[in-house]
C-alpha cells in the first residue's frame, strides 16, 4: 500500500469521525434570541441525553386548553453539575422554564436558559451557547 493509499484512508477516516459532531448546532440556527419565552407547566418527560438533554412540559393556555412544549437543556452531566439531578426533575411536578423560542414560530419548542421550581429556587439549564435571560423574563 503506498503513501497516498495510507493518507487518504486516515482523511477519510478522520472526515468520518468528526461528521457526527457537525450535527451539533449553535444557538442562532435553531432559536431567537428576540423572543424570550417564559412557560409554566407539569413535567410529562426528561430524556437524559447527550449532547442535550430535553424537558418536556404540559402546559395550560389562557383558554383552558393544554399545548405540549420541549425544551432543549444541558448534557446530563452538566446539568448535575448545576444540581439539576433525576430526584428533582421528574414527571409530574410543575416548574417554569425560561428561555427563548424557536426561529419556528410554529413549534412549541425552546432554549431552556432557567428552571424555577414550586418552592421559587432556580437552577441554570442552559444548554451550551444559550444566553442568560433577559432582565424580567
Amino acid at each position: 500500500m503506498s503513501r497516498t493509499h495510507v493518507a487518504v484512508g486516515l482523511a477519510v477516516l478522520g472526515w468520518l469521525w468528526a461528521a457526527p459532531a457537525s450535527s451539533h448546532h449553535a444557538f442562532s440556527v435553531a432559536f431567537d434570541v428576540n423572543r424570550p419565552v417564559s412557560v409554566e407547566g407539569v413535567i410529562t418527560e426528561v430524556k437524559w441525553e447527550n449532547p442535550h438533554s430535553w424537558i418536556f412540559l404540559e402546559s395550560k393556555r389562557p383558554d383552558g386548553s393544554t399545548e405540549q412544549w420541549r425544551f432543549e437543556t444541558q448534557p446530563p452531566n452538566t446539568l448535575r453539575r448545576n444540581g439539576v439531578t433525576a430526584a428533582i426533575l421528574k414527571p409530574g411536578i410543575t416548574v417554569t422554564i425560561k428561555g427563548y423560542g424557536a426561529l419556528d414560530r410554529s413549534a412549541t419548542a425552546g432554549a431552556g436558559s432557567l428552571i424555577v421550581f414550586p418552592d421559587g429556587q432556580s437552577k441554570a439549564i442552559s444548554a451550551g451557547g444559550t444566553p442568560p435571560p433577559k432582565e424580567g423574563q
